[in-house]
């Protein structure tokens, strides 16, 4: 059996007796510990509850102090600064913790220029100040306000020049405590903060008692607000307050306790009056520690209770420090005192518990030793026998284990021969071996097979025998070095074209031969044909550069020519032209007839580019239905317009797309490098902007790119910026045009228009940001703050009185496709209070004529609103009249540009009368816009035109015009109207 020391075995005789006086030391140990931790925490108590009532006492001195000096204002109304000096000077030698007393004088802001020029008369260069951020901020002249809280009287005034007419009233804490002592009449200390007289960063707080008016009565919060005119204060210096009250009793030279100081709701790091900042507070371990954190501070102010008494330990020494806090109240603000027993030397206060634990160790270790050792001597015998026996077993069993580990090697030798045999050929297609000139002695059969190559082509050879190209290139001079330097070399790729006239691609690896005595005697190595993994590569690197859709060069590979085509053009001196491609109206092919169809479009528009330039040049997709050419200028062919020319003629093909012909036209932008070595890094970001004028010009057509578009674009984005923030910061206004009746010549309704008053651009037209805001969306926002501004606007005149009136406001295209419109517009004219009925929606023609069906359905909805629609710019779009009769319209508005050629063009003046008389014919009121003279007027009334707004009677005005022009029954005269 297996042989097992027990010389250092513990018996069982032993072990009970070791036990049994471990067991008797513990609980002696644990009563002497106790009785020691009891004495510990009785003394600590009583040294905590010393040092609680020597800080209110200090407290409820200071508080009594302040009441004095309140007193002497009292007695004499109004002390002089003398009399206050000789009464607080020797307070101030009797109390040192006290920093200063002041007189806080509430003055109204008509009496501030009086009161500063008698405090500058008093004490020259002195004026009134005050804090620019709360506490914390620099001193800096006092700002207008109704009333000012000054320190008028202050003593000492050396060393607290700072505070002497300080303005109390910023100080949002500070306000707060005088406003408390003022409803409460009592003394208030006011939060912690930063004392003007102090330049570190010690704070302080101050005790405020109010100053109520001779004779007023006081005994109401009410009245003493109304009777208030200022405050007496002491100045404390939080510190120093806790400082030297325990000094005077004698308090402070205890190294066994930590105290700190805290006041306000809760003893937090923020409230911190006196005391290192808390860390992470020990846990106590007496319920001494839990019943004084426990316990609440009483209702009346006094000192909490004493927790109650600790309970017996079950471990004879503290596992943590002891803790004691009281809260009491003093000058209305709560105070929170925790003194937190020091951990001790473990030898300190625990001496009996000590000397009892180590003398019973001692005769329990002694006792065990004793009962061991006559335990040992009997199983001595029975060891040794043991041992012998074992000794004998393990010899056996070594024997047996040699003879199997001998047959274990030599079956492990032959598996590994055999695993190494099929590893050499599942491992590679196949071997080779090459003598020490590195010509080819041996190849299995896998090469010559996979390859299609003949044997006889390569025994007897080298690699690059078989393969000019390695001795011309850098990677076959490199592998021949390292063969050289026998060194070995792994994956070495190369190709070779067989006798079927296939190139396949082979990878091999190889290490050098030496014999024993080091001499070098060749190669030998592996080898697989890879040619499907090299072509799957070459794919995936075609896909990395290459737009999967159209094939054309992706923005990588378009990065990379754009390199070499600038490169070449500073080279040669040739100018290079980088075009961007828009396509127009692509977003209709893929709306109308859908992805698949836009994906044929872009297809058949990138063969058409690439058919229509040099096949030196590049034609990239650069994203969606843009594209990129990169055309490079050659000797002996220039680049001239003609070129963006073939370019959109070849765009412009019909495209049959689902047996229907489609026309697509393009807009291009052209950027030129000159060749002058100038950093091109900007070429297609001038190139899109250059596309983008070409867009806003009625796309079909090629701008080349120029500095004043740069400046254009940066003005856009400019105004667009502002215009994203021009809601939030009440920028935008409205102005309201008056719309008359022809018959009465009165003001019935108005159109609002918007303006926008922005801080640096100064009154920006709405021709300058109203477009931007459609691309954009903007006008979504804007156009809802405008409908609700309207209507707020015109129910507040109705309200005055001021009607009947009508209100029209204009309704963007982005907003008529927004979803859920007429619920939103019944909702804002539900918040307004207008009804229905006076709210009038301008709809331009191109609006309604987009979507035919759906502008009737959404018009009939509008309509059971009780709304009134009206066509505006009538005669400017391409509306039919069979279409004019479908939509619940009942105003059309003649465009301006009708109205302004009245007299001077015959035609233009009957385009007015048709569209009057057409009007008229299917029930519809007319109002002409744009109305600018007298002529103009008379016109429109004598052919029957209903109403008119135009400069002649008011341009756009704002709202309080409009109504001032409301309230004077501003009209035209019956000579002007009716002329």
């Amino acid at each position: 059996m297996p042989h097992r020391s027990k010389r250092s075995a513990l018996s069982a005789a032993a072990a009970l007796t070791l036990g049994a006086g471990l067991a008797a030391t513990a609980l002696l140990c644990a009563a002497v510990g106790a009785l020691e931790v009891e004495t510990f925490e009785l003394g600590f108590r009583q040294r905590a509850e010393l040092r609680v009532a020597a800080l209110r006492r200090g407290l409820d001195e200071a508080v009594e102090l302040l009441t004095i000096t309140n007193d002497l204002f009292k007695t004499f109304g109004q002390p002089s600064r003398e009399q206050f000096r000789d009464f607080t000077l020797p307070l101030l030698r009797r109390h040192p913790f006290i920093q200063a007393f002041n007189y806080q004088r509430a003055l109204s802001e008509a009496e501030r220029p009086a009161y500063e020029a008698a405090l500058a008369a008093r004490l020259p260069g002195h004026r009134m100040r005050e804090r620019a951020e709360g506490d914390r901020g620099a001193l800096v002249p006092v700002r207008p306000r109704p009333l000012h809280i000054v320190v008028d009287y202050l003593e000492p005034y050396q060393g607290n020049e700072a505070a002497l007419g300080l303005d109390l009233a910023p100080n949002g804490p500070l306000r707060g405590a005088i406003e408390q002592a003022v409803a409460s009449g009592l003394v208030t200390a006011s939060p912690l903060l930063r004392l003007a007289q102090e330049r570190g960063g010690q704070q302080g707080f101050v005790l405020l008692m109010p100053l109520f008016r001779a004779g007023a009565p006081s005994a109401t919060a009410q009245q003493r607000r109304a009777a208030w005119i200022g405050n007496t204060g002491a100045v404390i210096r939080s510190t120093d307050l806790v400082h030297k009250i325990l000094l005077g009793a004698g308090l402070l030279d205890d190294a066994g306790l930590r105290l700190r100081v805290y006041t306000g709701d809760a003893p937090r790091p923020d409230n911190l009056v006196y005391g290192p900042p808390a860390e992470a507070a020990p846990a106590p371990s007496a319920p001494l520690a839990r019943a004084a954190l426990a316990a609440p501070a009483p209702a009346d102010g006094g000192a909490a209770p004493p927790g109650p008494a600790a309970a017996p330990r079950r471990w004879p020494w503290p596992d943590g420090a002891s803790v004691l806090t009281r809260s009491f109240n003093a000058a209305g603000k709560a105070w929170h005192v925790q003194v937190t027993a020091l951990p001790r030397p473990l030898p300190a206060g625990h001496l009996g518990s000590l000397a009892t634990l180590l003398g019973g160790l001692l005769l329990s270790a002694l006792a065990a030793a004793l009962v061991q050792s006559l335990t040992q001597r009997r199983r001595g015998v029975e060891r040794l026998v043991e041992a012998r026996t074992h000794d004998l077993q393990l010899s056996n069993e070594q024997l047996s284990q040699d003879v199997a580990a001998r047959k274990a090697t030599e079956l492990a030798l032959q598996h590994s021969e055999h695993r190494f045999r099929r590893l050499l050929a599942l491992s590679s297609d196949w071997y080779w071996e090459q003598d020490a000139a590195f010509r080819f002695t041996h190849i299995t059969d896998g090469f010559f097979d996979k390859g299609h190559l003949p044997r006889e082509r390569f025994l007897g050879l080298t690699r690059w025998d078989n393969n000019a190209e390695m001795r011309a290139a850098g990677w076959g001079r490199e592998h021949i070095a390292r063969l050289e330097a026998h060194l070995p070399f792994n994956d070495l790729e190369y190709s070779l074209v067989g006798l079927d006239g296939v190139a396949r691609w082979f990878s091999t690896s190889g290490e050098p031969v030496f014999d024993a005595a080091g001499a070098f005697q060749g190669y030998r190595g592996t080898g697989s044909e890879i040619t499907a993994r090299k072509l799957t590569e070459q794919h995936i690197q075609h896909i990395a550069h290459h737009d999967v859709l159209t094939g054309l060069p992706n923005r990588v590979l378009l990065q990379d020519r754009l390199g070499q085509a600038v490169a070449y053009a500073n080279r040669s001196g040739h100018p290079l032209w980088v075009m961007l491609i828009d396509l127009d109206r692509f977003k209709f092919v893929n709306d109308s007839l859908g992805h698949k169809a836009g994906d044929l479009l872009l297809k058949t528009v990138a063969g058409r580019l690439q058919d229509s330039v040099r096949e030196s040049d590049t034609v990239a997709r650069l994203s969606g239905d843009e594209f990129v050419a990169l055309l490079t200028e050659h000797p002996d062919e220039a680049l001239t317009p003609q070129v963006t020319e073939r370019i959109m003629r070849a765009v412009a093909q019909p495209v049959l797309l689902e047996g229907k012909e489609f026309f697509v036209t393009c807009s291009i932008g052209v950027a030129v490098h000159q060749a002058d070595g100038a950093p091109a890094q900007h070429l297609i970001e001038h190139a899109d902007i250059a596309m983008y004028c070409a867009k806003k010009l009625g796309r079909n057509n090629t701008q080349f790119y120029q500095p004043s578009m740069n400046e254009a674009a940066l003005e856009r984005l400019r105004i667009e910026g502002a215009l994203r923030k021009a809601l939030e910061r009440d920028e935008l206004v409205l102005y309201y045009q008056p719309q008359l009746d022809l018959d009465s010549g009165r003001i019935v309704g108005m159109e609002a228009l918007l303006r926008w008053r922005h801080p640096e651009l100064g009154m920006v037209q709405p021709e300058r940001f109203i477009g931007l805001a459609e691309e954009t969306g903007l006008i979504v926002p804007i156009g809802a703050w405008v409908l609700a501004s309207a209507c707020a606007q015109t129910q507040a005149w109705l309200a005055a009185g001021l009607g009947p009136l009508r209100v029209a406001v204009n309704l963007s295209a982005r907003q008529f496709g927004v979803p859920g419109l007429p619920a939103a517009i019944a909702a804002v004219l539900a918040a307004s209070g207008l009804a229905p009925a006076c709210l009038e929606l301008e709809l331009t023609e191109s609006l309604l004529m987009s979507d035919v069906a759906l502008a009737v359905e959404l018009l009939q909805q509008l309509k059971a609103l009780g709304l009134t629609l009206s066509i505006d710019d009538f005669g400017t779009g391409y509306s039919s009249l069979s279409y004019l009769r479908s939509f619940p319209i009942d105003v059309l508005k003649i465009d301006r540009s009708f109205v302004s050629d009245i007299g001077a063009d015959g035609d233009e003046a009957a385009i007015v009368v048709s569209i009057i008389a057409l009007a008229h014919n299917l029930k519809l009121r007319v109002v002409a816009e744009g109305v600018e003279s007298a002529r103009q007027l008379d016109y429109l009334w004598r052919n029957g035109c209903d109403q008119m707004q135009g400069f002649h009677f008011s341009p756009p005005v704002p709202a309080a015009e409009f109504e001032q022009m409301l309230r004077d029954g501003k009209h035209l005269a019956p000579s002007t109207a009716f002329a």
